[in-house]
């Protein structure tokens, strides 16, 4: 049996709907034109006398209508590896403490720190300090490396935030959640400009 023939669990029938980018005029209620529009790449922003509205065919709700009072301000913000991006101040943190750890056990040794005395019957001791020495050394190069590596990839993830063209234009509305349209950074760039100059006094 094909892998196709065998239905999805829960679904009796289904139609899909092939779905075409709309224009920002078919969106718009009768008698609210458009005061400009700017592309984006996918989507389209539109700005009236009254609202703000995006379109982005992979966000969900994809159009998204917001009155002009709501948005406090539109910020072209970066968004590539803005996921890594809320690790990095702690991998920084694990750097830094892993290193200092690490030079720090490799500059004290057990065997300065425990004075073996010379007598008979001490053999044993002095093998547990040599091995605690060891093992100091091996994880303070453990510690060291990690924290090496660990520092290189932060340092990795802020430059590709730094010099990713993935953008978002981003619509602030105070403490609500923003309304964000992700786009290139040229595009993102004319678009916000065509926003200024059509609410410039």
């Amino acid at each position: 049996m094909s892998q196709r023939s065998v239905p999805t669990p829960g679904i009796i029938n289904r139609i899909d709907i092939d779905r075409e980018d709309p224009e920002p005029a078919d969106c718009l209620p009768a008698g609210e034109p458009p005061i400009t529009t700017a592309t984006l790449a996918p989507g389209w922003v539109a700005l009236t006398d009254l609202a703000f509205l995006s379109y982005h065919p992979d966000r969900d709700p994809a159009l998204v209508r917001t009155p002009r009072q709501n948005v406090t301000g539109i910020t072209l913000r970066r968004s590539g590896g803005r996921g890594l991006l809320r690790y990095a101040p702690g991998a920084l943190l694990y750097a830094l403490i892993a290193l200092g750890s690490g030079v720090l056990l490799l500059m004290i040794s057990p065997t300065d720190l425990i004075a073996v005395p010379d007598a008979p019957g001490v053999g044993g001791l002095e093998t547990i300090v040599q091995t605690l020495g060891w093992a100091s050394r091996l994880l303070g190069i453990v510690l060291v490396f990690s924290g090496i590596l660990v520092g290189l990839g932060v340092a990795a993830i802020v430059g590709y935030w730094f010099a990713s063209s993935e953008v978002a234009l981003v619509f602030e509305r105070g403490t609500a959640d923003p309304i964000e349209c992700p786009t290139d950074r040229h595009t993102g760039t004319r678009a916000i400009s065509t926003l200024r100059d059509a609410l410039s006094p």
